[in-house]
């Protein structure tokens, strides 16, 4: 299996940093390097002895890696693969952090199709509504799921997730890898798993299609009920009364707009379809609602309480 000596990190914002901080945290003595456009990101970095060297280009700066992380908004990832490619022939196995996977591995495999590098996809579903070096946190991904896409899988989504869709699927995944392939992602599973994140290992299609429900459209919501209070002509003293429902309701609204457009315009379809199922239940709620059911609201408000249990 091979080992990693030297891991190199394109964007040093939040993720960038906090997986540098969390690899140097875990191993003093991986050589970390660093890529960021911004020169006082860089050297606040260097400062910090959270890398050991930056850069302000790919070039010929990141030849020595074994392997490079891409934590860039996801627009801009593919872009970030054609730099790396062009600057080596070294053999390097190149990982990204988007929130959306499918289009990037499609991407990723014609770009690299007569390449020697390797690439697989990857989430830490961990994070912040802030942003940058600043808010850097090497045990941001300690327990928080970190999810790897080695393949893309075309297959029609399946009618609902449970255990037996993609968790049980792990080890045919792997087992159909070729085998360079196959070292470098448990290689790679060792690895995140040495900075305390649990690694599940399912198919591009697959992710986009969970995280459209778990982090997506839960963004998309947050930002719908905040823009809820331009309707309401005294809205200022409306927030005076609100209390930590509102807040907690609304916190991932602040996020960065730029972000979160890529994020949300990359995984449409999937969005597409579970805002149609919202509006759905949303609907029948009104119904309930409009004829006072009380028994139908008693049950609504009764699963979902049951549910979130589990979920807890």
């Amino acid at each position: 299996m091979p080992k990693f000596n030297t891991i190199a990190v394109v964007g040093v914002g939040l993720i960038g940093a906090s997986l540098a901080a969390a690899f140097k945290k875990s191993d003093s003595n991986l050589k970390i390097l660093a890529v960021d456009q911004d020169q006082y990101t860089i050297k606040k970095a260097e400062d910090l002895k959270i890398i050991d060297k930056g850069f302000l280009e790919i070039k010929d700066n990141l030849k020595e890696a074994e392997l490079i992380f891409i934590a860039v908004p996801v627009s801009k990832i593919t872009d970030i693969i054609k730099e790396i490619d062009r600057g080596s022939d070294s053999k390097q196995l190149i990982i990204d952090a988007g929130s959306t996977k499918k289009e990037v591995l499609k991407k990723a495999e014609k770009i690299l199709e007569k390449s020697s590098k390797t690439f697989i996809g990857a989430h830490p579903m961990a994070g912040s509504h802030k942003s940058g070096i600043d808010w850097h946190d090497p045990d941001l991904f300690v327990g928080a799921p970190f999810i790897l896409t080695p393949i893309i899988d075309d297959k029609p989504a399946q009618a609902e997730v449970n255990e037996n869709t993609f968790f049980n699927k792990e080890s045919e995944i792997i087992n159909n890898l070729d085998q360079n392939k196959r070292e470098e992602l448990l290689a790679l599973k060792e690895l995140i798993e040495s900075i305390g994140a649990r690694t599940y290992i399912i198919s591009a299609e697959e992710h986009d299609r969970c995280t459209a429900l778990v982090s997506h459209l839960p963004h998309l919501l947050s930002s719908a009920l905040v823009n809820m209070l331009n309707l309401e002509k005294d809205n200022t003293n409306m927030l005076k009364l609100s209390g930590s429902g509102f807040r907690d309701m609304t916190r991932i609204a602040g996020s960065s707009p730029e972000l979160w457009q890529d994020i949300i315009l990359s995984n449409n379809k999937n969005l597409i379809d579970l805002i149609e199922k919202y509006i759905r239940e949303l609907e029948e709620l009104k119904a309930d609602l409009e004829k006072n059911d009380e028994q139908n609201i008693f049950d609504f408000l009764a699963e979902a309480a049951e549910l979130k249990k589990d979920i807890d």
